[in-house]
């Protein structure tokens, strides 16, 4: 026993008296995308789906796939509902399966594929509030700041100013709350557009001497611009933006000439021997030309910014005592509405001249308009008679079915379309005369929203 206890210590001796390395395990390798493992930022790896798949991302069928950045791609999962195409158990599919509204407005397809009929309507339209004022004008429908529902923009002759009557829901125009925009001046005829491309609204005036003005929106009210020339008795063919990277600009028409309010300036573009003219975007390029019939032809001749010069011209059939221009058959190019003698006649553009397509009756026809009444996707004409608005609602193919809708007895002073409630669609003002300064607008509501 001693002698083992001797052997040891003497062993135990010999080993050296330095501290024993421990063996440390080498660390794990980094996460990386490629190793199989659904790693912090991954939502997948390789073939490791962490249990996702087509259905459980929305899709209907089809397999999903991990891509080298280790996110999902659903290139090859398909959504029935939303492919443009309509399948089994779809009423619709984007236009798919979509027929035209039979009565008035349109059918849109939800994002379940079901059809959403509240757009197709029976009534057309229905009468809104009148406004009745002691001391009125000519009008039109705007939207001046603050923006909202729309105003009845009007000029006021005898008050020698324009006034701005805001829309009110429950009670229409509100003839106590109109605004002021002008003084000391004589306005017989208002447009309204953005000269300055701010994005507020500003005024256009035709004065009773002839003289135009603009009233420009400056954040705390309206300063008075005064352009220089103009044209006693001349209209407004309404705003139209002439130039890729311009604001809208008021164009007037009157003493054979075409006037164009730009921001400080006026422009006077003589029209000789002309019976009509219009605005229109002729090649669809999302800026307006401007349209001028020549009874010398007769030929209709195009004038585009900036310099205005006008073309050789496109022979017309007929001579026009007004013209409205718009894309009537979807094909791209501006189409005619022409008021000749007691009608109204098409004209299809056919890229060499314009063929006569169609005619309505329209005895006392006046204020005739391409517009898009049901927001179908397909420009309606329109024109007034009486006191009422005819409607042509194009139903493609150059097949027009008609609507009338009421506009209220009286001597007119204006007419204009525009969203006088501010819910998308098109409505109707026509002012009228009731003795004196007296003047009544009346309301027509588009019921299409």
């Amino acid at each position: 026993m001693r002698r083992a206890l001797l052997l040891g210590l003497l062993l135990l001796s010999c080993k050296g008296s330095g501290t024993k390395p421990i063996d440390v395990p080498p660390p794990p390798p980094e996460p990386k995308c490629g190793d199989g493992n659904v790693d912090k930022g991954e939502a997948c790896d390789l073939s490791n789906l962490a249990g996702a798949t087509c259905q459980s991302l929305g899709f209907d069928t089809g397999p999903l796939v991990c891509d080298s950045a280790c996110q999902f791609s659903t290139s090859l999962c398909v959504k029935r509902c939303g492919n443009g195409v309509k399948e089994a158990a779809e009423a619709c599919d984007g236009d798919a399966g979509l027929e035209a509204c039979a009565q008035f407005g349109y059918l849109s397809c939800t994002g379940t594929c079901t059809v959403d009929a509240r757009h197709c309507v029976t009534t057309a339209f229905e009468s809104g509030p009148a406004l009745e004022l002691t001391k009125g004008g000519p009008a039109v429908v705007g939207d001046v700041s603050p923006r909202g529902p729309g105003d009845l923009v009007m000029a006021v002759p005898s008050f020698g100013r324009v006034e701005a009557f805001p829309w009110v829901a429950t009670q229409g125009f509100d003839g106590t709350g109109g605004r002021k925009l002008s003084f000391l001046k004589s306005p017989v005829r208002a447009e309204v557009c953005d000269v300055d491309s701010d994005g507020n609204q500003d005024v256009a005036t035709v004065n009773a001497d002839g003289s135009f003005d603009h009233y420009v929106f400056t954040g705390a009210g309206f300063a008075l611009q005064e352009l220089d020339g103009g044209c006693a008795g001349a209209s407004f063919l309404g705003p139209a933006r002439l130039a890729a990277d311009g604001g809208a600009q008021a164009v007037a028409w009157g003493c054979d000439a075409l006037f164009v309010l730009g921001a400080r300036s006026l422009r006077s573009l003589a029209a000789r021997d002309s019976s009509a003219a219009t605005i229109a975007d002729v090649d669809g390029d999302g800026v307006s030309e401007l349209l001028w019939v020549d009874d010398g032809g007769p030929s209709l001749k195009v004038l585009r910014a900036p310099d205005f010069a006008a073309d050789a011209g496109v022979a017309l059939p007929v001579s026009p005592a007004a013209i409205a221009a718009g894309d009537l058959d979807g094909d791209g190019d501006a189409d005619l509405a022409a008021l000749v003698g007691a009608q109204v006649q098409l004209l299809e553009n056919t890229g060499l001249g314009f063929a006569p397509k169609v005619a309505f009756p329209a005895a006392g026809a006046g204020e005739l308009r391409i517009a898009e009444l049901d927001l179908d996707g397909r420009p309606d004409v329109l024109w007034t008679q009486g006191d009422e608005v005819v409607i042509r609602r194009n139903r493609g193919g150059f097949l027009f079915s008609e609507v009338r809708a009421a506009l209220g007895p009286g001597p007119r002073l204006s007419f204009d379309v525009g969203d006088v409630d501010g819910d998308g669609d098109p409505d109707f003002a026509a002012t009228v005369s009731l003795g004196g300064d007296a003047t009544r607008t009346w309301v027509t509501l588009n019921r299409v929203r």
